[in-house]
């Protein structure tokens, strides 16, 4: 794996077998369907036939789940009809904590680091160029062009794509990190930076495909989790295999973590938290959506068929907490 200051660079998915689980249903087991959101990052693992097999047979439990991003679902101001909510970030708990809303239990069951995913020209002439994350956001910032930098075949300036960090968690985790790299006093800064992206997508998932969908020219650098290039080898190994060699993920030096805690809004709710710790279900959204576990369960590299993907993460910085976020975000509107 090649590294520099600021960025390591990973390239290599390799098939691997896949991993189903046979758990026979118990024929006591009463079953009860828990309604909830989900961010739009987890769509492949919930659709998992060894996930929903796991969760029927050992727990009894049928997902029915609307994808919203995570800033959207703890905002709403009614929670009726569900009985979970399942962001990506802590900093959605604490301000769903904050609003007084009906919460039972709440436990973070998966993590995922963010980082960018770029192509392996960009990638190539960063690394030539040696710009870490920090020059590159300083090349944004003054307005520098894709020419610039060296490559004169894509248009415009520089500009790293999220989410609207307003409604979904990649979104807001990147502007925290930009407010907490750049300083408290920063705000007007992460501003501009955002607001260059234009129109921004309110899921990660939907973001990350046209990402693999549209190439190299629509948007060279976008903000993403760890897992996602994981769960789309493994879910679409075909569309994968096609476009492997041009493929590159970039680990931010420092990083934050993406958690992604259940929400438990009803006694109900609580069982589902019991049910995502089980260490099969820990394994299985490893191996073959690439969530690290949240509940102390090793992670080893190797299970999950990537090559060069760190056994740990450890340049991570906290972001900001959520009453200066809550700031930002109100600027950010």
């Amino acid at each position: 794996m090649k590294k520099f200051i600021g960025l390591i660079l990973l390239l290599t998915v390799v098939g691997v077998a896949a991993l189903l689980t046979r758990t026979k249903p118990s024929s006591d087991t009463k079953t009860i369907v828990l309604r909830g959101s989900v961010g739009g990052e987890k769509s492949a693992l919930l659709a998992d036939p060894a996930f929903v097999q796991l969760l029927k047979a050992r727990y009894g439990l049928v997902l029915e789940t609307d994808k919203r991003g995570s800033l959207e679902m703890v905002t709403d101001p009614s929670t009726t009809g569900k009985d979970f909510l399942w962001p990506s970030s802590t900093v959605a708990l604490a301000l769903y904590k904050d609003s007084g809303k009906p919460l039972v239990a709440s436990e973070n069951v998966l993590n995922s680091p963010l980082v960018l995913y770029t192509w392996a020209k960009v990638a190539d002439t960063l690394e030539r160029q040696q710009l870490d994350f920090p020059k590159l956001i300083a090349a944004a910032e003054a307005g520098k062009s894709w020419k610039d930098l060296g490559l004169p075949e894509l248009y415009g300036k520089v500009v790293l794509y999220t989410t609207d960090p307003v409604k979904s968690s990649s979104g807001n985790l990147y502007a925290g990190l930009l407010q907490t790299l750049l300083g408290t006093n920063s705000t007007p800064r992460v501003k501009a930076l955002i607001a260059a992206q234009g129109f921004q997508e309110s899921s990660s998932d939907t973001l990350f495909a046209q990402y693999v969908s549209r190439g190299i020219g629509d948007k060279p650098i976008i903000v993403g989790y760890e897992a996602q290039l994981i769960d789309f080898a493994r879910t679409s190994p075909e569309k994968y295999a096609a476009q492997r060699a041009q493929l590159r993920v970039l680990y931010l030096k420092p990083t934050v973590w993406s958690s992604h805690p259940i929400l438990a809004i009803t006694e109900n709710g609580k069982k589902l938290i019991a049910a995502l710790q089980d260490p099969e279900i820990q394994k299985l959204a490893w191996e073959r959506h690439g969530f690290r576990s949240a509940t102390g369960a090793l992670n080893d590299p190797k299970a999950c068929g990537v090559e060069g993907v760190p056994a740990t993460i450890e340049s991570v910085v906290p972001v900001p907490d959520s009453k200066h976020l809550q700031i930002l975000l109100d600027a950010l509107r």
